[in-house]
This record gives C-alpha cells, structure tokens and sequence, in this order.
C-alpha cells in the first residue's frame, strides 16, 4: 500500500519492477539508479505514478469496506444451507449494492497527475530560486555599503588550484547553471504561483 512506505518506492516498484536502485531519503533527489538494464524513470513520470497510485487506493477503498461487512465464510455456508443460494445472494447483493465498485475515470486521473507535476514544478522552481540566490564562490560576499572597498565577508575562492580550476567553483557553476535552467523551463503558472 502506498500510504505504508514513501510513495515514491511504490511507484518505482511499479514503473520498473524489479530494478535496482537506492533511495537516501523520499523523494526523487534522494534516488541513485544502480539497474544496468532498465534506465532511470524520470521525475515526471514517478510522480505521475504515485498520483496514480494514490487516486487507485481510493477507488479501492470499496474493496476493504464490503471485507468488513461480508459474513465470514462459515456463517456464508451456513445462510446457504439453511436458506438457499438465493437468500445468500440477496445479502451479499445488499452489501455490494451499499459499496459499488469503484472505477478510475480517466478525466480525473489525467487531473490528478497534472496537479502532481504543476507540484513538482513548484517545488523545484523554489529550490532553484533559493540555489542561485547564493553567493557565488568565485566572487565572494563584499561587504555592505562599498562594493568597491575590497571588504569581503566571505572570501571568494582561488579559482585556480594547482594549475586546475577549482572543483568547489565548478560545482558552484554547474549547480548554478541547473538552477538556471530550471527556472527557465518552469511554466509562467507556476512561477506566479510561488510569487502569489
């Protein structure tokens, strides 16, 4: 079930069953693909699974409520025997009747993903925003008042290390550089959803 365990294992399992992978923490940044065979679903299709997944565990919620309302099996044999099939059959139609089973509607599916991914969006458009809004390390924090004062707060780092560049700056700039594109691939609906 997928209320027991992250949902993102649940939709994993179910998108590439028997895969390997690891997962540090719950969520999609947390997940180190180790499969040699099946490729990494992306972000967008795990989380359209586990809105899958989700709206599935509702429509089957019919299912645990008839369990607990059909007689056991002895007191089901026992209305048989001594009533007929067709009296047992009227009882078991009542319950079924009081708890229809439940079917997904494609609509609402398609609803419920694309509230998921306009999340994700969300999510990862924040988590953009808050990267670039760091320092850069290349360039340091000067202090307040007088940029040109050469006071820093923080030091820029040497951008060459032993004859190499820094590999602290070019993390800095590729993380920063995927920042960025994030923020530019992220729908205008999105972005004044954070902004509101």
């Amino acid at each position: 079930m997928i209320g027991i365990r992250p949902p993102i294992v649940s939709a994993l399992e179910a998108l590439k069953p028997k895969a390997q992978w690891t997962l540090g923490g719950d969520s999609y940044a947390d997940l180190q693909w180790l499969d040699q065979i099946q490729t990494k679903p992306t972000e967008q299709e795990v989380e359209e699974k586990i809105a899958e997944l989700k709206y599935q565990e509702e429509v089957n919620v019919y299912q645990e409520k008839r369990k607990l309302e059909y007689p056991d099996w002895e007191d089901q044999l026992d209305k048989i025997y001594h009533s007929g099939i067709d009296a047992w059959k009227t009882d078991i139609k009542a319950i079924k009747d009081k708890y229809p089973k439940q079917t997904m509607d494609a609509t609402e599916l398609q609803k419920r993903k694309d509230a998921a991914i306009f999340e994700m969006q969300k999510r990862n458009y924040i988590v953009a925003v808050a990267r670039l809004a760091q320092y850069e390390l290349s360039a340091g924090v000067k202090e307040e008042g007088n940029p040109w004062n050469g006071t820093y707060i923080v030091e820029p780092l040497r951008i060459w290390v032993n004859g190499e560049r820094n590999p602290l700056i070019v993390q800095d700039e590729t993380e920063r550089e995927a920042a960025q594109e994030v923020i530019n691939n992220t729908p205008q609906a999105v972005k004044d959803s954070v902004s509101s």
